[in-house]
């Protein structure tokens, strides 16, 4: 879950959702510019976030009883896992970029668990291999992925509500032609991104938030239970080029 505090109580976006808007990012894609294979691609780009265990256990709340932002959370080696096992019945190029996202996500952290280490080590074997198997150098898939990478960073960035006020300009991640890509408010929930990386000079935007008005909750099916009857809303974020 992607958890943002709101003066009622919480929002929430689920992670598929996040990995939906991501899809939308991509989709807009300058046609002259993207990689290739696309629908592959796409496909990998909104299925990022499946293998989630969702409401397995108690691992979606604080100690204080809040819904628990997934950002806050250790990496969760056995979704990773199933999410790169689910990916190789899709195509060997989903896979590949599906494992590439998951060391992109998980490196920083290597070193502080030996399963991780593990993990990240087979991965990368993992990622050689079916580069082989494609005939594809693998600096070209990794060209390929940064797209992936850029649609989810933008992704988490809207969803987070991290847009800067004022016009001011936030870094984004590098687009794959290695430009940086800046984010910035225009007025009335209308927004800019430079450089322009879409075929249309105006692109919206939305994703699903789910709305609760209880703070703290007793145990993960308490939260289910009121996401189950939570009010929904869809939001929107128009963007045009300067």
């Amino acid at each position: 879950m992607i958890v943002n505090q709101a003066e009622y109580g919480w929002d929430i976006i689920f992670q598929r959702a996040h990995a939906i808007l991501a899809a939308q990012i991509a989709m807009y894609w300058k046609v002259e510019t993207r990689p290739e294979p696309w629908t592959e691609l796409i496909a990998a780009i909104a299925d990022h976030d499946d293998g989630q265990r969702d409401w397995e256990g108690d691992n979606h709340l604080t100690d204080a009883g809040a819904p628990l932002n997934f950002m806050l959370q250790p990496p969760d080696i056995a979704q990773a896992k199933q999410m790169v096992d689910n990916a190789r019945y899709r195509s060997r190029w989903i896979a590949l970029l599906t494992s590439m996202h998951t060391t992109a996500l998980y490196e920083s952290w290597r070193g502080t668990d030996k399963k991780l280490d593990t993990f990240l080590d087979e991965q990368q074997n993992y990622q050689r291999k079916l580069a082989r198997g494609l005939d594809v150098p693998i600096q070209q898939a990794r060209d390929t992925y940064q797209l992936m990478y850029f649609s989810d960073a933008l992704s988490l960035v809207l969803c987070k509500d991290q847009i800067p006020p004022d016009g001011l300009h936030l870094e984004v991640t590098p687009l794959p032609s290695g430009e940086m890509a800046k984010i910035y408010a225009v007025e009335n929930n209308l927004f800019g991104l430079q450089p322009w990386p879409w075929e249309d000079e105006g692109v919206t935007l939305s994703v699903e938030v789910y709305h609760l008005n209880q703070l703290a909750f007793k145990n993960d099916q308490e939260l289910y239970k009121a996401l189950k009857t939570a009010d929904v809303s869809v939001k929107k974020w128009c963007f045009r080029a300067s």
